[in-house]
């Protein structure tokens, strides 16, 4: 639905707006119409970008943030790659991945002292990580 809703080049859509060269969420979803083109209003999608698309998630169960978190990527759509990171306390967390066909190749950068839980799309159980530089190749549908 996220992915739909950004990239529908109609009313409504945010697609639409960008056309018009918004780079905020406008007044109302045509650009052209009313006066603010930076209406933020529960509107901002950075958080998908990085939670989901990325998969960088906080562990819900693990006190003080990102000591142990999840990187659980979701392809969408015809996106082919994707390229995030999320600065925490104990430092940069990097994810980027890239589909080609039913290919998809990870690569995940943990900060020292820190643990992650990798989960590729359709897979299980989690890889469990620490600290350092990490590439997966897996078949996905």
């Amino acid at each position: 639905v996220m992915y739909t809703m950004h990239n529908h080049r109609d009313v409504p859509g945010y697609g639409f707006q960008i056309q018009f060269g918004a780079t905020t969420l406008t007044e109302q979803w045509d650009p052209r119409k009313g006066n603010s083109w930076n209406h933020f209003m529960m509107g901002p999608i950075e958080e998908w970008f990085y939670r989901s698309l990325a998969g960088i998630r906080p562990f819900e169960d693990h006190p003080g943030g990102f000591g142990h978190f999840i990187i659980a990527p979701e392809p969408v759509g015809d996106l082919s790659f994707v390229r995030a990171s999320h600065e925490t306390l104990y430092g940069t967390v990097r994810v980027e991945w890239q589909r080609q066909g039913d290919v998809l190749e990870l690569q995940v950068e943990i900060p020292v002292n820190c643990t992650a839980d990798i989960v590729l799309p359709g897979k299980t159980p989690a890889k469990a990580v620490k600290g350092g530089l990490y590439r997966f190749r897996e078949i996905v549908e």
